[in-house]
């Protein structure tokens, strides 16, 4: 996990809060501490037996996918572990307020698992699989009711049998800083293989990926439902943009006529630093920063049904596209 999908906090309430370790009980005052930018390793002095570290960052009011990563006590990451989280209002850090009830997050490890070759349209054959299945995220959802301060307490079992528990703070904003559940979707006129020389103009995967054909203003005038992943398998530097895009493809292959599936290229000259005008639309926030890989399924009322920031495997994904492939829209 690298900071181009990790969204990094700054101090959410005092500078005194340290990375907090394994322990037990409820929480007190600075038990949370805020996500260590994994740019960089976690500092050696904070690494514990468990640690929870944020892969996404934009949580607003309303339902969000929580998603986080976990590592060891030498900071590797983790997949095949237990964790169960309890998120806390930490808008007054003298006395943190458990919210709702603990939630088992649950595993998502794109890419993992046996190789299979996927033939293209055109018939170009590469590898699904294969990837590293400690590489993984772990999703939570869960509804933040106010802005502000917040925190998660996650018990971990890692599957060596190791227990802890880590704690992080983050900030939820009052409104998504991106396209979000609910919000109906943008009209983009993103580019299509009709619109260019090359598909590989607008898909830096080797080969390109057959995701390049509907136009996401058309199919939502046309009421068509419809998967929109945002990523750039050749330019990604958290490694996770070409197994999240394999996991929508192989979903394409389920639900093909059902359901039309767009892939937007993040950029439209990686060399000049020029983005992809549809990846510049959704995906800059405020700040100026951009986060990636990102996947959105939209209903055929054009409204944004769900979306996953970071690691999104088929696991998570799936049963969103069975629903609006059903005809399922979007309710509050």
């Amino acid at each position: 996990m690298h900071r181009s999908f990790l969204l990094l906090f700054g101090a959410v309430a005092t500078t005194s809060l340290l990375l907090a370790g394994c322990g037990g009980g409820s929480a007190k005052k600075d038990d949370f501490g805020k996500s260590p930018d994994q740019s960089q390793a976690i500092p050696k002095d904070q690494v514990q037996p468990v640690n929870v570290i944020l892969a996404g960052g934009d949580w607003f009011v309303g339902q969000n996918n929580f998603v986080f990563g976990i590592t060891d006590g030498k900071d590797q990451p983790q997949g095949g572990a237990k964790a169960v989280a309890t998120f806390y209002d930490i808008r007054d850090l003298n006395n943190p307020k458990p919210v709702g009830t603990p939630i088992e997050a649950v595993q998502s490890a794109p890419g993992a698992g046996a190789k299979v070759t996927h033939t293209h349209a055109n018939g170009d054959a590469h590898v699904h699989g294969g990837e590293d299945d400690n590489r993984v995220g772990y999703y939570a959802p869960v509804s933040f009711g106010h802005a502000g301060n917040w925190g998660v307490s996650v018990a971990i079992t890692l599957k060596d049998g190791t227990k802890g528990t880590s704690n992080i703070a983050f900030q939820v904003s009052a409104k998504p800083k991106m396209p979000a559940p609910g919000q109906l979707a943008l009209k983009s006129d993103n580019l299509t293989k009709k619109d260019v020389a090359s598909v590989k103009e607008i898909d830096s995967g080797d080969p390109p990926n057959d995701m390049h054909d509907a136009k996401i203003k058309d199919d939502i005038v046309a009421g068509r439902p419809m998967v929109i992943v945002f990523s750039t398998p050749a330019f990604c530097t958290s490694r996770f943009c070409g197994p999240v895009t394999e996991e929508v493809e192989n979903l394409q292959e389920q639900y093909r006529g059902k359901v039309d599936f767009v892939h937007v290229e993040i950029w439209r000259d990686f060399d000049k630093k020029q983005l992809n005008p549809t990846a510049k639309e959704w995906l800059v926030q405020p700040d100026g920063s951009l986060s990636e890989p990102i996947v959105y399924v939209v209903d055929k009322n054009g409204t944004i049904f769900n979306r996953w920031e970071g690691p999104s495997a088929k696991n998570i994904m799936e049963p969103s596209l069975i629903a609006v492939a059903a005809g399922q829209t979007y309710a509050k």
